[in-house]
Formats: C-alpha cells, structure tokens, sequence
C-alpha cells in the first residue's frame, strides 16, 4: 500500500515555521521598495518643474528689476533737464521783463 502523504521531520517543522513569515516580510519590503521608487520619480519630475518655473521667475523678477532701475534712471535724468529747463526758462521770462521796461 502506498501513502500519498507528505512527511515532513520534525526539526524542519520551525524552520518552515520561520521562512514563511521571512518571505512575506520580504516580499512586503519589495512591494514597499517598488512605491518608494517610483515616488521618488514622481518628486523628482515636480522638482525639476520647479525648479523651471523658480528660474523662470527669477529672469523675469530680475528683467523686472532692470526695467524699474531703468525708469528711475530715465526719471532722475528727466528731473535734471527739468531743473536746468526751469532755470532756462525763468532766465528768459526775466530778460523778457526787462526788455518791457
């Protein structure tokens, strides 16, 4: 007669006990590994369109800055000419003046 059982000895009986939990934690860890990877695939695609988008910014912050220091350059400039056109002009009004007396 012939058994159709499978015998296991009694010291592997731990051992198997051991390598089951072994393997789940194992495989857990790789699953864990895996979403791990591809988050940080994901961060580093949002980091880099960041990082885009923060020196697209800081251009245009600093094109701003030289077009504001541009107009006041232009404003100071525009303020002498006025002083020296205002001194031009009361000079005249005041040849003016004395030519009608």
């Amino acid at each position: 007669m012939s058994e159709n059982t499978i015998k296991v000895p009694s010291w592997a009986v731990p051992v198997v006990a051991a390598i089951i939990p072994a393997a789940i934690a194992w495989g857990s860890m790789q699953a864990q590994a895996q979403a791990t990877d591809e988050e940080v695939a994901k961060v580093s695609k949002v980091v880099e369109k960041l990082e885009i988008t923060t020196t697209d910014t800081t251009v245009r912050s600093k094109l701003n800055e030289q077009a504001i220091q541009t107009i006041a350059d232009g404003l100071a400039a525009q303020t002498e000419i006025s002083k020296a056109t205002d001194q031009k002009l009361g000079t005249l009004i005041e040849l003016m003046l004395k030519e009608r007396r």
